[in-house]
């Protein structure tokens, strides 16, 4: 990793507002996150399990502490659209973003059983 570190604004877009942002290490894009301002869910998803975030390392990236960096540096940019609070979701079987998610402070706060798979998906809450 780098100290060329930054989160560079990719788009804002759709019906629901959502801000997209590349994790951007020198000059390689490792990764995303895409801070919903509302929350959202995808389809076959229980609206109970919506959530603000969804982040994205490449393959060849992972492992390297570029999750946990990208989710601190979304909630630096979720405070500046007015979140005080965000959601973020992940599968039960995901160790990796699970690992993420709590070690950077997540509270289990719900779990539910996706219908259209059969996947247990975790439900964490942050306070900004």
């Amino acid at each position: 990793m780098n100290d060329n570190l930054s989160l560079r604004l990719k788009k804002v877009h759709g019906h629901l507002p959502t801000s997209e942002y590349e994790l951007v290490d020198g000059d390689k894009v490792v990764g995303f996150i895409q801070i919903r301002h509302k929350p959202s869910r995808g389809v076959g998803v229980p609206e109970h399990l919506a959530s603000h975030i969804y982040y994205e390392i490449g393959n060849e990236h992972r492992g390297k502490g570029y999750g946990k960096l990208i989710l601190q540096l979304g909630f630096v940019e979720a405070k500046k659209i007015g979140l005080v609070e965000v959601f973020v979701t992940c599968f039960d079987s995901n160790i990796a973003s699970r690992k993420i998610i709590e070690g950077n402070g997540g509270i289990l706060i719900g779990e539910d059983i996706i219908p259209s798979n059969g996947q247990k998906m975790l439900k964490y809450k942050f306070s900004l």
